[in-house]
């Protein structure tokens, strides 16, 4: 069970409602839903009696929620113990979305200091609520997240209450990934891809990343939410995911190509039609932090491939 989700449903214990909980921990209330029935499907009983005047303790959710504030004290002890311990030579502790192009430059810095004495590397991936808590909390000394344009002020919000600087790298429009033997690409290669003409398909996504911007998709119809997908398949990493499109009609969200996608599996991004939907990119550390010289080098290597990537996109 994920320990962060844990937090949320304390924030809903706390309360007594899911919309004053999203509010108050920044996310949306259809995500907060969508966490909470994931923690009451694995439990395997109901936490909270719905009612008009908000979410009400069951005696089990009462137990659980016992058990919660222990676990979560406990952990919060944890982070500050591993915040405070202090290893020799290069330390570099990342927190990121899943996008392959962030790990690509993790993966860069490692391969320049593989003789280095002393070193100390440690890369998190996971949602965006979750890398800014990392951050937040000492566990991560960097994160690159992502966000949509539209929750900006929400998001700006958090920083600030977290204590935590955003440096901005870029902005991309979503696309569709799938692969190039798909149903709908048949009679040739396509400009742009509705989103409504893949919902009868399997839609691939991450487990427990119910908030991730790139599943609600903004049209001139409205915001499609593809939690809500009659046919869902869920993946813990992006090898299972690109191998699963390659063979199948599924489909995924995500922005421009990445490493190989075509030579290796065969698989294709196109555009979204009529979205209006642009997904933020950036860094996040605490605020006044003064960085090492390796976090300095990964930084500076997120922010040259993310603005290229930018910059190739624009040329399309």
């Amino acid at each position: 069970m994920d320990t962060k989700n844990l937090k949320y449903f304390v924030g809903v214990a706390q309360y007594g409602s899911i919309n004053q909980a999203a509010k108050a921990m920044y996310i949306s209330q259809p995500q907060l839903s969508h966490i909470i029935k994931s923690i009451e499907e694995e439990v395997g009983f109901d936490l909270f009696q719905r009612t008009n005047q908000g979410s009400r303790l069951t005696r089990n959710g009462e137990s659980f929620l016992a058990h919660c504030k222990v676990i979560l004290n406990e952990m919060e002890s944890l982070d500050h113990f591993i915040s405070q311990t202090h290893r020799q030579g290069s330390r570099l502790v990342v927190s990121m979305t899943r996008f392959s192009h962030t790990a690509v430059c993790f993966n860069e810095v490692c391969a320049r200091h593989q003789d280095q004495e002393n070193l100390f590397l440690r890369l998190h991936e996971t949602s965006t609520s979750d890398v800014i808590d990392d951050v937040a909390n000492g566990y991560s000394e960097i994160g690159v997240v992502h966000f949509s344009v539209h929750e900006t002020d929400t998001i700006m919000r958090n920083f600030e209450n977290k204590r935590l600087k955003f440096t901005s790298i870029a902005k991309f429009k979503p696309y569709v990934f799938l692969s190039a033997k798909h149903e709908l690409l048949k009679a040739g290669p396509i400009d742009e891809m509705d989103i409504n003409d893949l919902l009868s398909y399997g839609f691939v996504r991450y487990i427990g990343q119910y908030e991730d911007f790139f599943y609600h998709i903004s049209t001139e119809q409205g915001i499609i939410d593809l939690n809500d997908s009659s046919k869902i398949i869920y993946v813990n990493d992006r090898m299972e995911q690109i191998r699963l499109l390659s063979a199948t009609n599924f489909y995924t969200i995500g922005i421009a190509k990445f490493p190989y996608q075509g030579s290796l599996y065969d698989v294709v991004n196109i555009p979204l039609k009529n979205c209006s939907e642009h997904l933020r990119f950036g860094i996040i550390t605490k605020e006044h932090k003064k960085a090492t010289e390796i976090e300095l080098e990964f930084m500076a290597e997120v922010r040259q491939r993310y603005r290229a990537l930018s910059d190739e996109v624009k040329k399309l």
